[in-house]
């Protein structure tokens, strides 16, 4: 006769089947996780070489050309790892794994925000960014760079040009200082047209002001020495 398998028998299987569902979808999870990471890395890795030619223009801007020219030729990776990237994960998760590429989203907006300056003089526009590394505009686009990235990335160029400010005095490039002067009181000007929720974005455009004084204050040592268009008349 066979036996009749107890309530405890029963229950006990019922729990190590539900914990083997959680183990396969936890499973599924690190595969997500571990290629997502691998991406960014490359990502990430890219984008700071990227950044770091770029900041050769404190030392010289002769040569600002082969820097923007070098910088650019890190951009193909940058690229394949971010489609390598929007094909880890589900479409509509973008937003479940954010953090995982917040930092590099930000950094790859100052990269895209600092090679648009070094060439045009001008702010990057989204579709610009987006066309740079070849990812969507918006949400509905697929992987993209958020809004609060990219300020933050453009935060970032304000701050990186307050120092530039200073290093082309040093090497005898006093027209520098007076565009940059100029696109930063634009830029903070601008930034005071939004209404900014987000607590990191606030504390970053506060550090903006901070810059514009910074570049106001070399413009003024160009003044008392006769350095400046407007001091030469």
């Amino acid at each position: 006769m066979a036996e009749i398998p107890s309530e405890g028998d029963s229950a006990s299987d019922s729990i190590r089947g539900e914990f083997r569902a959680m183990r396969q979808l936890l499973d599924e999870e690190q595969i997500v996780r571990t290629a997502i990471h691998s991406a960014v890395k490359t990502g990430q890795d890219q984008a700071n070489e990227a950044i770091a030619i770029l900041q050769g223009v404190h030392q010289s801007t002769t040569n600002l050309s082969q820097l923007l020219c070098d910088a650019r030729s890190r951009l193909p990776t940058i690229q394949a790892s971010l489609k390598q990237l929007s094909a880890a994960f589900p479409a509509d998760q973008y937003h479940r794994y954010h953090d995982n590429w917040r930092t590099m989203c930000r950094n790859l907006a100052f990269l895209g925000a600092f090679i648009h300056y070094l060439e045009t003089g001008g702010l990057i526009s989204r579709s610009d960014l987006a066309a740079l590394f070849t990812i969507g505009v918006c949400a509905n686009d697929g992987f993209h760079i958020t809004l609060e990235d990219m300020l933050l990335g453009v935060l970032q160029l304000a701050k990186e040009l307050s120092r530039l400010a200073v290093n082309a005095v040093i090497h005898g490039d006093v027209q520098r200082p007076i565009s940059i002067a100029a696109y930063l009181n634009e830029l903070n000007s601008a930034f005071q047209l939004l209404n900014l929720k987000n607590d990191q974005l606030r504390r970053r455009y506060d550090g903006l002001k901070y810059d514009v004084k910074k570049v106001e204050e070399v413009m003024y040592d160009l003044a008392i020495r006769g350095l400046t268009p407007t001091a030469d008349k």
